[in-house]
């Protein structure tokens, strides 16, 4: 059996606030309140009817497959890995913008409705790592009943999380600070490069090419 808190750790890491906050920061400083609860809001909905479709579908289609647990989690090894980079890229492009000040652009320059679908939802907040996660784990747990309902607990709550963080981004931002959001974001990525070495070395030894 998976361990939810082992689930809570790589669903964090791959749906979590860290990325989608700065990112909604940079987007809608410049906007009103009203705007910016508006993107936050609809774009906490596309995330969730997206990764709605991924449960109900995803993980029957994977178990019709008949893939074994080894290949699920070599799959979110490798994933999780390719994640990593991503996350690392993502921070370091963040901090590159650093005290940049706003430009002369338009307050609300999009529909608040386009700007939530893209970039904020997709790719920003459901991930394709995030997606193929999400899809593993409920394979992984097919059967268990008690696992699948925790793992719908976690996804609400990083849907919460995402949400809140969405809507305090100018305060953590102005507050915590842009530097210590990538330290901590360093922090979790190292973690997660853990992670997907231990994950990866544990659907070897499953099927059988390294030994226990």
């Amino acid at each position: 059996m998976v361990p939810i808190a082992y689930v809570f750790t790589i669903l964090f890491l791959a749906l979590g606030p860290l990325k989608p906050i700065p990112a909604f920061h940079k987007l809608t400083r410049q906007a009103d309140r009203r705007y910016r609860i508006r993107v936050a809001v609809l774009a906490t909905l596309i995330s969730a009817a997206v990764i709605a479709l991924v449960a109900l579908f995803g993980a029957g289609t994977i178990q019709s497959w008949h893939v074994s647990t080894a290949a699920l989690e070599i799959a979110i090894g490798i994933l999780l890995l390719r994640s990593t980079f991503s996350t690392l890229s993502s921070l370091e492009e963040a901090m590159k913008h650093t005290g940049e000040r706003a430009g002369s652009e338009s307050p609300n320059p999009v529909s608040a409705a386009a700007l939530a679908f893209s970039p904020i939802a997709i790719p920003t907040i459901v991930t394709p790592t995030g997606v193929v996660t999400v899809v593993l784990f409920l394979s992984l747990a097919q059967g268990n009943d008690t696992l699948q309902n925790q793992i719908y607990v976690v996804l609400v709550l990083m849907l919460a999380l995402n949400l809140v963080g969405m809507l305090f981004a100018g305060f953590i931002i102005r507050f915590v600070g842009l530097a210590t959001l990538a330290v901590v974001g360093w922090v979790f990525a190292t973690l997660q490069a853990a992670l997907a070495v231990d994950v990866t070395l544990t659907g070897l030894k499953l099927a059988g090419f390294v030994p226990h």
